[in-house]
């Protein structure tokens, strides 16, 4: 019996029993392989998609702008492929939010 106590003491004092630091956390995986996040990484991850899609939104409203004065065809084709990529990506950061433009417009009873 004193051999086992001694044992866990030796083992508690080799391995505190503090909460569990970031640091020595291991990222829990999906069987898919995708990692699961932490409450706080999914807000940073998510205040990171929304900053992408904010910027996105910004982006579009110059290139649009540029486009009504813009004369030269060959810059308005280069200005409308510009606009449609960022759509897209616009559209890829509002679906990873949760955000769906398309329903946006529907009104939801409370």
């Amino acid at each position: 019996m004193l051999r086992l106590r001694e044992a866990k003491r030796t083992y508690l004092r080799m391995n505190p029993r503090v909460g569990e630091s970031s640091i020595r956390t291991k990222r829990k995986k999906t069987a898919e392989g995708e990692k699961l996040l932490s409450v706080d990484e999914l807000r940073v991850q998510e205040r990171h998609w929304m900053d992408m899609w904010k910027d996105a939104k910004n982006m579009l409203r110059q290139l649009r702008r540029e486009l009504k004065e813009e004369t030269d065809e060959e810059v308005r084709a280069e200005l409308l492929a510009d606009i449609a990529g960022l759509k897209r990506r616009k559209e890829d950061w509002a679906k990873m939010l949760g955000l769906d433009e398309r329903i946006a417009d529907i009104p939801v009873p409370f």
